[in-house]
């Protein structure tokens, strides 16, 4: 009997930790995206998106969505074929726009590669 008890105590216990970490938040993201046979890669601003849920092992619920949406734009608007895309997301803005201006730096000093911004203007991610 005590066995049912402890067992039906870690039940409940990991039901209330699953429903409380996958609680919808604002979440930043930003994407990039490259062609590994061309000099030039997109990166786009930081933006911010309400109710967007992050799972218990930390992977944004329907990455791969936002990823999709940033490869339709650059082939469909800017017309640029065979990108590789990623999604950057953080629920901190501060540590996200710290990983952004560091992917800035770093493309920076590399001579036979140019970065192209892609402002919030041209391009928003849009909730799925």
């Amino acid at each position: 009997m005590k066995k049912w008890k402890i067992a039906l105590f870690c039940l409940l216990c990991s039901l209330q930790i699953s429903v409380f970490a996958s609680e919808p938040q604002r979440v930043y993201l930003f994407g990039m995206a490259t062609n590994f046979n061309d000099s030039t890669t997109y990166i786009t601003d930081v933006q911010c998106l309400d109710s967007l849920i992050i799972n218990p092992d930390g992977s944004l619920q329907n990455h791969v969505g936002y990823t999709l949406q940033l490869k339709v734009y650059l082939e469909g608007i800017l017309n640029e074929r065979n990108q590789t895309c990623a999604v950057f997301y953080s629920d901190k803005k501060r540590k996200l726009t710290r990983r952004h201006l560091e992917i800035q730096r770093r493309h920076q000093y590399k001579k036979d590669k140019k970065l192209a911004q892609i402002s919030k203007d041209s391009f928003l991610f849009q909730k799925r």
